[in-house]
């Protein structure tokens, strides 16, 4: 199962009446006058292939602007999110007359089995049987024999001949792009994953990564990792994690004033949080109640909780808070986590003041939450803990990833938008120790870790999308990304899947990987947008994948190239000059400035050339004065032969 085909007539786009294909395995064509789809098997025999698992590697290169990004959007996006990337995606679930947007993408299933996905039936299936909506996704047998479309059903209902298993199941598209951080562009809204979108391809937008992702991807580096330490040319035993408390809400309470106060609603007694600085606690005498630093962290991180819902909503707790002087260090813990989250239980069910937006004064899933986060902060061994407001943990030294469970909580805190608090700003998690290109490669890598373990076994089948992955990478990376990507594919965790990639890139070094039958470019010319294959591809020189595929004037940069072509200029003018030149003083100054001028060119052949033509204008120019030289010589001897004749 394979994405075959993309065809884009209008989306208000610079792409426009353009088809693409993205597998070797089938030739495709649509006539848009007769509104005929041609699908014929390729009788080529496929030889070149990266791995087993991975059936095509096509990439996509071009210019900025010329619709790259667009492409793997239609391909990589949910029809809900199209409708926040497209403008023209109107409200309206029928097509209309007026509508002149289209386009449609072409899978094939098994067999003489395809799909289709797209935007305007009419455009290729006006008599089909269906009365289908403007995003559309449906399967169809083929006839080879009479390039006709036949047995059109929708996709959802579309199931394997052989497992009954539902054709939507074995595909997934992974989609990434790295987003530029500029603040005044709009970023159009997408979900990481649309469980609704049962009648299309399962789509996620892995480029809204995981914590669990990150974490468990950077902790098999830091170990070195058979698979993962090879993305790291330095020693990856630096990586560490950074858990800092975060308390600017109790912090704000010693500006007004507010301590005894709200201490007094949670605990029931004047006892101070513990997250208060220590001249500012009131300790009843011979009052005992240390904590270790990681029991010290979870008691802070509660209380935040509490003083942040508190002090726009009033509230006591029917409870006090008695201190047990002799008990142990871990009882005296227990009980007061356990008494944080018993009130915390209750403002589940205590309403909210009749001003607020809220129903209640707690969430019940911050509580769920709450939990979750004190039961993961238990696990991080107590010699992690640099106070009991940081935790500073080396992923090297960790005998097991007892950070799996703290990551899991913080993707819950973000994946579920109906509970209140964000509980990421009381407790914050950072990783200390990385290049900018260390974090683009793990951003991308955990992306596709994150992506794969989303789709687990639900799908046989993934479509890798990459928009720009190695953008931020040093050129020697950027030369080995498909290598590591490829490698990272076919390792054991997983080669169950069968991979089909599409990449999007401005790297000359990744064309020089792919054979050039796999290699789409994207040109403007006069106007209009052009799609050509390339000239050049596997193995080929960089400066002939340069000025060809990457449609550069020139290999060399605009400045440097202007300022040797105004060397050539002044080097000509001079050469005009000479022969007419009756002074030398204001010549030679001129040739030693070009020299210096020379010199600073670092590519030896133009160098040398040009240096070249510097010295024929010395040897004219030298010829020039031994002739003065020799005139000037030939009259002194005149003069002197005529006045000795004088005297005679």
């Amino acid at each position: 199962m394979k994405l075959l085909y993309l065809y884009i007539g209008h989306i208000n786009r610079p792409l426009a009446y353009h088809e693409f294909s993205f597998s070797n395995d089938y030739l495709v064509h649509f006539d848009r006058n007769s509104k005929i789809l041609n699908i014929n098997k390729n009788p080529e025999k496929q030889v070149f292939a990266y791995a087993d698992n991975i059936s095509d590697l096509k990439l996509l290169v071009g210019k900025n602007g010329c619709g790259k990004s667009t492409i793997l959007s239609l391909l990589g996006l949910s029809p809900q999110d199209l409708r926040h990337e497209f403008l023209q995606y109107e409200n309206n679930y029928f097509p209309t007359q007026e509508q002149a947007y289209d386009w449609f993408a072409l899978y094939h299933l098994e067999n003489d089995c395809f799909a289709l996905e797209g935007y305007n039936p009419s455009l290729l299936l006006e008599n089909c049987g269906y009365s289908l909506q403007n995003h559309y996704s449906v399967s169809f047998r083929y006839d080879f024999a009479e390039n006709q479309i036949k047995n059109v059903v929708l996709l959802q209902e579309s199931r394997d001949s052989a497992t009954n298993r539902k054709h939507i199941n074995h595909l997934a598209l992974l989609f990434y792009r790295l987003e530029p951080t500029v603040s005044w562009y709009i970023h159009p809204k997408r979900k990481r994953h649309d469980p609704y979108n049962a009648c299309f391809f399962e789509r996620y937008d892995i480029s809204q990564l995981s914590y669990y992702a990150i974490e468990h991807f950077l902790y098999l580096a830091a170990q070195k990792d058979a698979e993962f330490r090879p993305f790291f040319d330095n020693t990856p035993s630096a990586l560490t994690v950074r858990l800092s408390l975060e308390h600017s809400s109790i912090n704000d309470l010693i500006l007004t004033h507010q301590e005894d106060s709200l201490a007094k609603r949670i605990y029931g007694n004047l006892h101070s949080f513990l997250s208060m600085p220590v001249q500012q606690l009131k300790m009843p005498p011979h009052h005992s109640d240390e904590l270790n630093c990681c029991h010290s962290m979870i008691i802070r991180y509660l209380e935040e909780l509490l003083v942040f819902s508190l002090k726009e909503n009033p509230a006591e707790n029917e409870k006090s808070y008695t201190i047990l002087q002799e008990a142990s260090e871990s009882v005296r813990y227990t009980k007061r986590r356990d008494f944080l989250l018993d009130f915390i239980g209750r403002l589940t069910n205590t309403p909210a003041p009749p001003d607020s937006y809220k129903n209640t004064i707690m969430d019940s899933y911050d509580l769920y939450l709450a939990k979750q986060f004190c039961a993961a902060l238990e696990q991080i061994p107590e010699r992690f803990f640099v106070s009991g407001e940081k935790a500073e943990i080396r992923l090297s030294s960790c005998e097991t990833n007892f950070l799996e469970p703290l990551m899991n909580c913080y993707d819950q805190n973000y994946a579920t938008e109906e509970h209140e608090l964000n509980h990421a700003a009381f407790l914050s998690f950072r990783v200390q120790n990385l290049s900018t290109g260390e974090l683009a490669l793990i951003d991308l890598y955990a992306a596709i870790l994150s992506g794969i373990k989303a789709v687990s076994q639900q799908a046989s089948h993934i479509l890798l999308l990459l928009d720009e992955p190695d953008s931020r990478l040093h050129p020697e990376w950027s030369r080995l990304f498909l290598k590591r990507l490829t490698s990272f594919l076919k390792s054991e965790s997983f080669s169950s899947y069968q991979f089909q990639i599409l990449i999007a890139t401005h790297s000359p070094l990744l064309l020089s990987d792919v054979p050039r039958k796999d290699i789409i470019c994207l040109d403007f010319a006069e106007n209009s947008l052009k799609v050509t294959s390339a000239n050049h591809g596997f193995m080929s020189n960089l400066n002939d994948i340069l000025i060809d595929s990457m449609f550069l004037q020139s290999p060399f940069g605009a400045f440097a190239e202007e300022y040797t072509d105004q060397i050539l200029s002044e080097i000509a003018q001079l050469k005009e000059s000479i022969p007419a030149s009756v002074s030398d003083k204001n010549l030679l100054p001129q040739l030693d400035r070009l020299n210096e001028k020379i010199a600073i060119i670092d590519e030896p052949y133009i160098q040398t050339v040009l240096q070249k033509s510097l010295n024929q204008l010395r040897e004219l120019c030298d010829h020039q004065n031994s002739r003065k030289k020799r005139i000037q010589y030939l009259e002194n001897e005149l003069k002197k032969l005529k006045a000795l004749e004088d005297e005679q």
